[in-house]
């Protein structure tokens, strides 16, 4: 690894540490302006990484993706203002989700990938999309089914990397649950009011966890290719 690439990616991980370890203490102020700083301290180390031998068109994807889930962690950051904070956050979530799933992608190999991704999501999306049936009124409800639809296409694929035996498919996989695992807990809390102790600083490190899992693997096979 770039020592470049080195040293951002420790600048991510004390500014992530600190944000979590904030939360876990009970300070929700502070992490409210720590938060926008951490996606582009990752995105810093991922470029210094792969560039300038790796620049094309995977390595744009990627940091688009990881652009679009900046401007979501900025926009939910004002989701008590108003529904149209939150479907902007949501959706630029989405976006960004559509981003990584097409780098991912790039290493599943022919198109069988979609039928077996398919088969992979179902379970994960079918609990979601009941509860926001049953419990959840429009607008929101097209939003969560619309989100809950593809955020498990990222773990699925992460499968079909392990059926086809590709390189480090488990951290695909890990990092897509706990994708959905930190997002299941921000939406238990907002639909159902529901919270508990160190709720917040939980939602932050996994979701933290789950994007250095995704980014680091697509960066390292970005770089091997």
């Amino acid at each position: 690894m770039k020592k470049s690439a080195r040293i951002a990616g420790i600048i991510f991980l004390a500014i992530a540490f600190v944000d979590v370890l904030l939360l876990a203490i009970g300070n929700e102020t502070a992490p409210v302006y720590i938060k926008p700083f951490l996606i582009p301290a990752l995105a810093v180390a991922t470029l210094c990484a792969l560039l300038p031998e790796h620049k094309g068109k995977l390595t744009t994807l990627l940091v688009t993706g990881m652009a679009f889930h900046w401007a979501g962690d900025v926009l939910l950051e004002f989701s008590d203002d108003g529904f149209i904070f939150f479907a902007l956050g949501l959706g630029a979530f989405l976006v960004g989700h559509l981003f990584y799933i097409s780098v991912i992608m790039n290493n599943v190999g022919d198109i069988k990938g979609w039928k077996e991704s398919i088969v992979w999501s179902l379970p994960l999306v079918i609990g979601p999309v009941a509860a926001a049936a049953f419990n959840i009124g429009f607008p929101m409800t097209a939003a969560l089914i619309i989100y809950a639809i593809v955020l498990p296409f990222v773990p699925a694929f992460g499968g079909i990397w392990a059926l086809r035996r590709r390189p480090l498919a488990w951290r695909i996989i890990i990092g897509g649950l706990l994708f959905i695992f930190s997002d299941t807990l921000v939406a238990v809390n907002v639909f159902y009011d529901t919270d508990f102790f160190l709720r917040h600083a939980i939602v932050i490190a996994t979701y933290l966890a789950a994007e250095l899992l995704l980014v680091s693997t697509m960066a390292r096979w970005i770089a091997e290719k």
